[in-house]
């Protein structure tokens, strides 16, 4: 605030210099357009201005360059030839838009060698696949077959077991019928008194003791052969576990050979070809937004030096950097609203705000305010709201950051308000008595808002229309105003507010 309002004296104490060497009646400049000063009696000149409701604000003055919130750096790693150009310096281009085309022939033979390398590799790698299927599917068979002949030679191994067992029974039961009949045969030889029926149970237990040492013998010759009707039967079931191994084994490493196939593909021809896919795509370069070509670094014919092919900026999304002071940094906030102008657009006057603030502290930034006074080290950006606006990338904008601002309030010229040893805020207003003498009368007053070169007076003991003494300082409560008339002293002159 300190420099604004030193500016504010220089003015009104050049514009009082201007009356005095002048003379007359002079219509004095201000910010109101019914503000103005009262004619110059002699040497001694009183200045009058009528009190009325004012925008007012502070605002500090800075300046930068146009430029887009959206730019965007086309660039591409190809070291290909530029084929066709589509867009040249300043060109609108749409989303879409193909800005360039480069020559991708000898990508596209790249390509084409190495998918016919990789279709005969899959070709050959499908014929083995269905080699490998068909030893799957004839292990699997050869393992039902053996597994069904193991299987009957266990089956043979066990009837065999089980006819000799059978038989081993039998012998028992007719051993045992043999005793039976003997022992008959001799309780009828020691019972018997008949001669006849003895012989014949001689006869009879002769034969039934014969009986019983043949098939005694019998009945231990099989059972000498169990053994090996047992070490059979455990010989085929072994057999049987051995085949179905063994088939297991096969059938398994048949699997694991089509397990195995997936991995076996050429995953790095794979890999390459889709790179050389993604080059041929990226030969035909298209713009990612719409916008303005700001730079272009390639050109028809040419393989380019860079990876930076050119620039396009959004030109319906404006923004302007602007240096920030030191004495001013803290006071700027984001959000706060600015109003922007340019030599080349004259008067307009274009709505922005402040939409970043830098506060960290930069050496290599310097440059000058729109008032002169030197800046550096801190910015900020400012967004211009009007996304039609005339403005263009580039254009030197003079930008005015409103810190704050209050409308239509009363308020009165800065320079109109003196501060006594209390502290206390005077103003003079020029009042005419019934005698017709026009009157300086001191009023105590209370301030509001301190704008840039109005301040609001927030007591009542001022109202709007009354007349106030522009150069208090001149002058003393009671002292006689050298005005003829107050009602012509005031003509209508001036702006109507802070900004």
């Amino acid at each position: 605030m300190g420099q604004v309002k030193k500016k504010k004296r220089t003015i009104i104490t050049i514009i009082v210099i201007a009356l005095i060497l002048g003379g007359g009646a002079v219509g004095i400049t201000a910010c109101n357009k019914n503000l103005s000063q009262l004619q110059d009696f002699s040497d001694n000149a009183v200045e009058i201005a009528k009190i009325e409701y004012h925008d007012i604000s502070n605002h500090i003055n800075v300046s930068g360059n146009v430029e887009s919130e959206n730019l965007i750096k086309i660039t591409s790693k190809l070291t290909a030839k530029v084929a066709t150009l589509n867009v040249e310096l300043g060109s609108h281009v749409n989303e879409g838009d193909v800005l360039c085309v480069f020559d991708s022939s000898e990508l596209q033979q790249q390509y084409d060698n190495l998918l016919k390398t990789q279709e005969n590799s899959q070709n050959q790698s499908e014929n083995t696949h269905k080699i490998n299927e068909r030893n799957l599917a004839n292990a699997k068979r050869d393992k039902e077959i053996n597994l069904a002949q193991a299987q009957r030679a266990i089956n043979d191994a066990i009837n065999a077991q089980n006819k000799a067992y059978e038989k081993e029974s039998n012998l028992i039961d007719e051993i045992n019928n043999e005793i039976v009949r003997r022992d008959e045969a001799k309780n009828t030889m020691n019972t018997t008194d008949d001669p006849q029926k003895y012989a014949e149970a001689s006869q009879t237990y002769q034969e039934a003791e014969m009986n019983v040492q043949t098939k005694q013998s019998s009945l231990e010759a099989i059972r000498e052969q169990f053994s090996t009707y047992d070490s059979a039967v455990q010989s085929a079931q072994d057999a049987y576990a051995a085949a179905e191994r063994s088939a297991d084994m096969t059938i398994q490493n048949y699997q694991d050979i089509l397990d195995a196939e997936q991995f076996q593909q050429d995953n790095n021809s794979k890999t390459e070809l889709e790179k050389l896919a993604d080059s041929i795509a990226e030969c035909t370069v298209k713009a990612p937004k719409s916008g303005v070509i700001t730079s272009l670094n390639i050109a028809e014919g040419s393989i380019p030096t860079t990876d930076a092919l050119m620039t396009i900026e959004d030109t319906d999304s404006l923004k302007i950097k602007v240096q920030i002071s030191e004495a001013d940094i803290l006071n700027i906030q984001e959000g706060m609203p600015a109003i922007v102008k340019t030599s080349a657009t004259g008067d307009k006057e274009f709505n922005a705000t402040v939409s970043r603030v830098v506060n960290i502290y930069d050496t290599s930034a310097q440059g000058a305010s729109a008032t002169g006074t030197a800046t550096g080290g801190y910015s900020a950006e400012i967004t211009v709201n009007d996304s039609e606006s005339e403005l263009l990338i580039g254009m030197n904008a003079k930008v005015k950051i409103v810190l704050n601002e209050k409308k239509d309030v009363l308020a009165v010229p800065y320079d109109s308000i003196i501060t006594d040893e209390d502290e206390k805020s005077h103003v003079l207003l020029a009042v005419k008595g019934a005698d017709g003498v026009t009157k300086a009368k001191s009023v105590i007053v209370e301030k509001g808002m301190e704008g840039t070169y109005y301040t609001e007076i927030t007591s009542s003991e001022i109202k709007e229309g009354d007349m106030i003494v522009m150069n208090p300082n001149n002058y003393q409560d009671g002292d006689v105003l050298p005005i003829s008339d107050i009602d012509t002293a005031v003509q209508g002159n001036g702006a109507d507010s802070d900004a």
